[in-house]
């Protein structure tokens, strides 16, 4: 795209550039000349409607607003003068007066857009009455709460419910002094379809909207008294920029970074936003050991030689290949890498993977299969795409961010979308939906693929396999066959089957469109861990998948947070001699088979790399929070438990300058 034209103009009687198009707000930000808004914001489209941004142009006196106003060559504005801050100053009046605005008894006194302004233009008091109207309070949410005595009906929430989340929840409703921001069919926020991304409540310019999970630390103090932590959130492999806003070690409140750097735009979803401050189980804050089946806490010298001797018993027993390793594909880069060396130098265990092994293992036989190697599509194609096909795919589980992204590209690009699996989170949105899950979904993909290779507009045969409708798959074939820039989402529901045969077909489905430039697939493999595919990378994941049952004698299982172990996991963990978990909180579903706990930080308490949807191989995420007093970092205790068992006293270590095979490229 060829770079817009420079025009001249003057503003306060400085001679300045800006490009042809910006408005007279953004060029006077461009060059550090203030003027104050509202209803503006620099990740939604300009409004125009609280005028609190007011310049003279020209010597107009009819004032004009400058976040809506476009530059001409040879404008001179003004903005400041005392016709306009009388504007102003009657502005913020009437806005004082027409709403329940005591900042003292409001929990967003001290971080309040309006309150700021009124302190600017020195206002102590009102000279027209306030009206005194009650407008009703809604906690109905899990997340969030709507004050609408505190609302300035600036549109903020409307528009970035929209245009940000791609949805429209949020809209006015009502006339005059009693207009209000309604919500889906004047319901309540907590019946709607409300996908608690919180970009309202990050736009919002008042306290009007705000955080049912701020603890009361959030009240004390003002911006200035905060530690603000530029980073990124870890819970998918998209790993948005996010700023995380700290006081005496307690988080106040996270944030996307705005203006957003990319098509995050300053969003974020519930996983970033909300789920750090809720309890997500019992914190580990000592060494825990299990003696005659009851827990008591330890130190970490004893907690750690018995962790030490009883796989070491079991490797003396039974030798390394009686043990295993398993880690959580949510752990950083250096994480990840720390526990393997401890289990494959130091105690040369037999087995070592990730929880999403399978998963993994099930894209990479794909590949394998189809003959590619997997460079997945950039996730701003989405919104590039005319045609997006979700096989086995429910982003709002695990991926909301992508979910917003579908429907964005629904409602402003027309894209068309055909879903095939059994949950649909677009409901009427979706072009087409066929249900079907396990077997039956390999084999929709798998019949897909070979009538999408037909001859257009040839009919599908009657008798379809797997009990499938005729028309929704003559619809699902030509949505596939028109389709000039498809992209295909591959969710857990097909990743996740005993075989890789459907992801198979997925793949030839794709390469059979044409790849992107620089041979990119048009697929997007939504993967379960925050950092699968730096696991992957970093060949933490098996080559093949084993049976735990009576295979292993002992293992040590590493995890990130609260997630859960799959049931045929702990099944396969019975009758274990020995077995050890790192972890932040009290496993449940393995505290039976276990013998020894270790604590460590959160992910908010972990600094690391991580591996991006994109390819990005070292994303740095920082420790947002110090962990509890006594509460060792992962890989203080990885490197301890490395030198205990003698990795460096081990012949069967690593040979130096030895290359594993690497297998199928994941990028």
């Amino acid at each position: 795209m060829e770079p817009k034209q420079e025009i001249s103009l003057k503003i306060d009687g400085k001679e300045v550039a800006a490009p042809e198009g910006s408005t007279i707000l953004e060029a006077a930000r461009q060059h550090g000349i203030r003027i104050p808004t509202l209803c503006h914001h620099p990740d939604l489209t300009p409004y125009g409607g609280c005028r609190l941004c007011v310049v003279e142009v020209d010597g107009s006196p009819r004032l004009a607003a400058s976040c809506v106003m476009p530059v001409r060559k040879g404008m001179e504005v003004v903005t400041t003068s005392p016709l306009i801050i009388a504007a102003r100053r009657t502005i913020l009046e009437f806005l004082f007066s027409e709403r329940n605005h005591y900042c003292m008894f409001c929990a967003q006194s001290g971080d309040c857009e309006l309150q700021n302004l009124a302190y600017e233009y020195q206002m102590d008091h009102l000279t027209v009455p306030p009206l005194g109207q009650d407008f009703p309070v809604d906690t109905s949410h899990e997340d969030l709460v709507v004050d609408h005595n505190r609302c300035v009906l600036c549109g903020r929430c409307v528009r970035a419910c929209r245009e940000l989340a791609g949805e429209s929840v949020l809209d006015f409703r009502g006339r005059g002094g009693r207009t209000m921001i309604g919500v889906d069919l004047a319901g309540s926020l907590g019946e709607s379809t409300c996908s608690s991304c919180g970009a309202c409540l990050q736009v919002c310019p008042t306290g009007a909207i705000f955080h049912r999970h701020r603890t009361h630390y959030a009240v004390k103090g003002k911006p200035k008294d905060w530690k603000s932590v530029a980073s990124h959130c870890p819970q998918c492999e998209l790993l948005c920029p996010t700023v995380y806003h700290v006081r005496g070690n307690n988080l106040i409140k996270i944030e996307g970074r705005s203006p957003g750097e990319g098509l995050d735009r300053g969003r974020l979803c519930r996983k970033g936003r909300f789920d750090p401050f809720k309890t997500v189980g019992q914190r580990l804050i000592k060494p825990m050991l299990r003696e005659n089946g009851r827990w008591r806490p330890a130190e970490w010298d004893e907690a750690s030689e018995r962790l030490v001797s009883g796989l070491g018993a079991v490797r003396k027993a039974h030798g390394g290949t009686a043990l295993f390793g398993l880690v959580s594909s949510s752990c950083g880069n250096e994480e990840l890498a720390g526990f393997k060396k401890l289990m494959t130098a130091g105690w040369t265990a037999g087995y070592v993977d990730t929880l999403d092994g399978p998963r993994v293992r099930n894209v990479a036989a794909a590949a394998k299969a189809a003959g590619l190697s997997l460079k997945e599509a950039p996730w701003r194609n989405l919104l590039e795409a005319d045609f997006i096909l979700l096989a086995g795919a429910d982003p709002m589980a695990g991926h909301p961010l992508v979910a917003s992204l579908i429907r964005r590209a629904i409602l402003e690009k027309k894209t068309r979308v055909a879903v095939l699996g059994p949950s649909n989170f677009l409901g009427p949105l979706a072009r087409l939906h066929m249900p079907a899950d396990g077997g039956d979904l390999a084999l929709l993909v798998q019949t897909l693929l070979a009538q999408t290779s037909r001859p257009a507009g040839a009919r599908p045969p009657q008798d379809l396999p797997g009990g499938f409708n005729s028309l929704d798959l003559t619809e699902a074939i030509k949505l596939t066959q028109e389709a000039k820039a498809p992209i295909f989402v591959a969710g857990s529901d097909l990743t996740g089957l005993p075989g890789p045969e459907g992801l198979t077909a997925l793949f030839h489905l794709a390469r059979a469109k044409g790849p992107l430039p620089g041979e990119v697939l048009r697929l997007i493999v939504l993967k379960p861990g925050g950092n699968s595919l730096g696991a992957w990378n970093m060949e933490a994941v098996a080559k093949k998948g084993l049976d735990l049952r009576g295979r292993f004698k002992g293992g040590f299982i590493c995890l990130a947070g609260s997630e859960d172990v799959s049931p045929a996991l702990t099944d396969g963990l019975d009758g274990l001699d020995f077995l050890a978990v790192l972890t932040p909180y009290f496993p449940e579903k393995t505290a039976d088979q276990a013998g020894v706990l270790l604590p460590k930080p959160t992910w908010l308490e972990t600094e690391g790399t991580y591996a991006t949807m994109n390819g990005a191989k070292g994303v740095l995420k920082k420790k947002v929070l110090e962990p509890p007093p006594g509460v060792r970092p992962a890989l203080q205790t990885l490197a301890d438990l490395t030198a205990r068992a003698g990795v460096f006293n081990q012949s069967s270590g690593p040979k130096t300058g030895s290359k594993p095979d690497p297998g199928p490229a994941l990028k």
